[in-house]
């Protein structure tokens, strides 16, 4: 299969990138992963995903992919109808357990789902996370294959196909002719699906126990934090849209100390770039989040937000304060 036929739109192959104009790209991916992943998407709401595990080889211009089973998402997944956080820790300790069975795998790309939210293709977000891995030390192969499950309207479920490519800026979506859904399974598999349905048995546990209790304080409604019945993913997922939005070169990460999410950016203002971190609370939305505003190590603003109505207006108005107040020294 030729690069035209087995790649269906490679968006502007660049002169670093002729060396790929010749590749022949097939992947196999095992019944029992295809499986595992319409199981989960469909008993869930929210976007899910998982690390592909398996094995790669090139010969010339021929590629083969073989994708025999995934880590899932982890018990500390951060996860709604819009955005999708990974446990990474947990996915990285997987992995290395992993190796130990098995020295020969890698790790090839992954999966999640938009099935909730109605979006038919990668994210802005999902493409800059992808290369960002990608092109990171810690990842030790030429390419990254991803599938993304955009309905469960039919069987196995509606997905589309990508490849990613270390060093390129652009990305392919892969002809459905490219994959092929094989017999196998991993000696790894029951493993991991074990793991997975204890991640799911906690996550379960850990929703209950933050949205069962109630708030009782009287506030104005402008001002009113939100109350404990009103979950934290909902917030994340609203943040994180809207932080994209505004800039669009954030990055979500978790704390490797308590777990707990914040997004990064730079901020511009005649003085330079400023630094700029908003960190959620890890559990309860009734504890505030944190922005703080950097200028090298300085700290220009470190303020508490409360998670209410008013947020991306007290966001603004200290984002426009900082800018003000390194551009006036």
């Amino acid at each position: 299969m030729s690069w035209d036929s087995s790649l269906k739109s490679f968006i502007g192959i660049s002169t670093e990138a002729s060396r790929l104009s010749n590749l022949n790209v097939s992947v196999e991916i095992y019944q029992t992963v295809i499986e595992r992943i319409r199981h989960v998407v469909s008993g869930s709401e929210r976007e899910e995903g998982g690390k592909f595990i398996g094995k790669i080889s090139q010969t010339g211009n021929q590629l083969k992919i073989t994708v025999e089973t995934y880590i899932d998402s982890g018990p500390r997944v951060s996860n709604s109808t819009g955005h999708l956080m990974p446990d990474g820790e947990y996915q990285e300790a997987m992995f290395r357990v992993l190796e130990k069975f098995d020295p020969n795998i890698h790790y090839l790309g992954s999966w999640h789902t938009h099935h909730c939210n109605g979006l038919s293709e990668l994210s802005q977000g999902d493409v800059s996370g992808y290369q960002e891995t990608l092109n990171s030390r810690a990842y030790n192969l030429d390419y990254f294959f991803t599938l993304l499950v955009t309905a469960l309207r039919a069987w196995p479920t509606e997905n589309r196909y990508y490849l990613f490519f270390r060093g390129q800026d652009k990305y392919c979506e892969l002809d459905k002719s490219a994959i092929h859904i094989v017999s196998g399974k991993s000696p790894l598999e029951l493993l991991l699906k074990s793991a997975e349905e204890t991640a799911f048995a906690h996550r379960r546990s850990q929703n209950q126990s933050y949205s069962s209790a109630s708030y009782s304080g009287v506030r104005s409604r402008v001002d009113a934090a939100p109350t404990r019945d009103v979950n934290l993913e909902k917030i994340r997922s609203e943040d994180q849209e809207w932080i994209l939005r505004q800039f669009p070169s954030a990055k979500a990460r978790r704390a490797k100390k308590d777990g707990s999410i914040y997004w990064e950016w730079q901020l511009g203002s005649h003085a330079g770039c400023l630094d700029v971190v908003y960190q959620h609370p890890t559990i309860d939305p009734l504890n505030p989040a944190r922005l703080e505003i950097f200028r090298g190590a300085k700290t220009i603003i470190s303020e508490k937000i409360q998670l209410n109505d008013r947020r991306f207006d007290r966001i603004q108005d200290y984002l426009k304060q900082a800018v003000n107040q390194v551009d006036s020294r």
